[in-house]
């Protein structure tokens, strides 16, 4: 699908892998698809701007903050992203108008053929001379001949052009897809969280089902980064998110909330009590992990979350939904961690 975009052979990739390596390692960031994005992007110089930024950057500060990167890659990469789905559409569009006017001339094409075909016709009609008719005979061949010859090529012209209109679609698709994805946990980022939960809020508040949120956060996650490092700090984020994705079902919406060690939740068609169990499961899952680093085999302890529970008033927007959920998450952080606090709880402390 990106292909064209990034058409290096294998050799030239291999010398943009050892410099964006180097340069992540320079920097003391992270070993994640965000800072090897961004790298290998300066790596193959096909961004000038980014280039002159980050060298910029360097001559006054020799280490480059995880933060810097992650602003350039929303700059250059992410929303280059968005920017390539745009101009996609616009050669679909362009795609169609010419279709669309191909088939106006050939419909014309077809009115006079049909039209002369009527005339011969008429004529036939109105002659007895077998010179006359073999006149008009070769004529009507001749229309029919053309006929044949001008749907064969509109056939071929209009399956090119489906062919091109497929592939363009299947383009736009992949770069959609891609702007609402994150790129570590291959959860749905905030921006494919805010167009997926708007259909289910709606249809909540249309059927009047209940609906419940849960944001949860890693307990001390910086300990684990400053501990361990980023890697696995990565590890723990990538886990989370898959032991999300295992306990959800159906309509349910897993996010990664802000880039972050914060994860949400949206459970459709389930109420607080739901949206409580489901968060004890797992938490007590997380928690029953045993995590070593894979090189040494060191222990890292037990990897615990905290998390808030609110559900849906009717009427009330998305913002108030998620502050209720991130005031009950606060409070459990404030008071001990590793525990579900549900908005109820928050408001009997």
């Amino acid at each position: 699908m990106l292909d064209h975009i990034y058409p290096d052979t294998l050799e030239t990739t291999g010398n943009y892998l050892r410099l964006a390596l180097k340069q992540i390692a320079k920097h003391k960031q992270p070993y994640n698809p965000i800072s090897y994005a961004l790298w290998y992007e300066y790596a193959s110089s096909r961004n000038p701007q980014l280039n002159k930024d980050i060298e910029e950057f360097e001559k006054k500060d020799s280490i480059i903050p995880f933060d810097m990167i992650l602003k350039w890659f929303r700059k250059y990469i992410a929303d280059q992203q968005t920017l390539l789905a745009e101009k996609k559409t616009k050669e679909f569009q362009s795609i169609l108008n010419e279709m669309t006017k191909h088939l106006g001339n050939s419909g014309d094409r077809l009115n006079d053929q049909g039209n002369r075909l009527e005339a011969y016709t008429s004529q036939l009609g109105k002659t007895a001379s077998m010179e006359d008719v073999r006149n008009i005979s070769q004529g009507i061949m001749s229309e029919t001949k053309s006929i044949i010859k001008g749907s064969s090529a509109l056939k071929q012209d209009m399956d090119e052009t489906m062919s091109e209109i497929d592939a363009l679609k299947k383009e736009l698709e992949g770069f959609k897809e891609a702007a609402k994805t994150d790129m570590l946990t291959g959860l749905l980022n905030r921006r494919g969280f805010d167009e997926a939960v708007d259909s289910v809020i709606e249809l909540s508040h249309e059927k009047d089902s209940p609906l419940t949120l849960i944001i949860t956060d890693i307990d001390h996650f910086k300990k684990v980064n400053d501990t361990h490092g980023h890697l696995i700090g990565d590890n723990v984020l990538k886990m989370l998110a898959k032991l999300l994705k295992d306990h959800i079902k159906g309509k349910d919406i897993a996010a990664r909330f802000g880039g972050g060690e914060e994860f949400i939740l949206v459970l459709p068609e389930t109420n607080l009590k739901g949206g409580f169990i489901l968060s004890e499961q797992i938490r007590h899952s997380l928690q029953n992990m045993r995590w070593r680093t894979k090189n040494s085999g060191e222990p890292i302890g037990s990897i615990t979350i905290s998390l808030g529970v609110a559900q849906y008033k009717k009427g009330e927007d998305l913002n108030t939904l998620i502050e209720r959920a991130d005031n009950a998450l606060y409070y459990a952080k404030e008071n001990g961690r590793n525990k579900t606090i549900t908005e109820l709880d928050r408001e009997a402390a």
